[in-house]
């Protein structure tokens, strides 16, 4: 069986990760090193922009702080280009247009701010597609990393 080589990143050890939280059938025997592979560097764009909003603001950052910092830190659109949808409980993404099948996400990670009960989650999905939503709100912004 081939396998990726995976090294470990300052995103691993700052954030906590679910592999397929959706259960979907066809991620049940990817290899984690795969999954973690295809989020690319995602991950550790979640993890700096939450690290650093946090920071610079402990008792008052916003979602849209957090995707304003992803999108710094990545400069190629992101959350600029915002993509119209929703997410079920396990993120599984549904676009507006009824021709568009719904995503499963490949990974979920999660950054538990140091205050309160805040729990900022990003799902990645195929073709790097990428969530962040703040647990227990109706805030999501939804875009591209690729």
């Amino acid at each position: 069986m081939n396998t990726i080589a995976y090294e470990m990143r300052p995103s691993d050890w700052i954030l906590d990760r679910v592999l397929n939280p959706a259960g979907d059938p066809d991620f049940n025997h990817a290899a984690p090193e795969w999954l973690l592979e295809a989020c690319g560097m995602i991950p550790d764009f979640f993890a700096e922009a939450c690290v650093t909003v946090e920071d610079e603001n402990p008792e008052g950052f916003t979602l849209q702080d957090i995707a304003d910092g992803m999108d710094r830190i990545y400069q190629f659109g992101g959350f600029a280009y915002r993509w119209p949808g929703t997410l079920d409980a396990d993120g599984v993404y549904q676009s507006q247009y009824d021709d568009d099948p719904a995503l499963s996400p490949l990974i979920r990670f999660s950054f538990f701010a140091s205050y309160g009960d805040r729990v900022i989650q990003c799902f990645v999905y195929r073709s790097a597609i990428t969530a962040i939503r703040e647990r227990g709100t109706a805030s999501l912004f939804i875009g591209r990393f690729d």
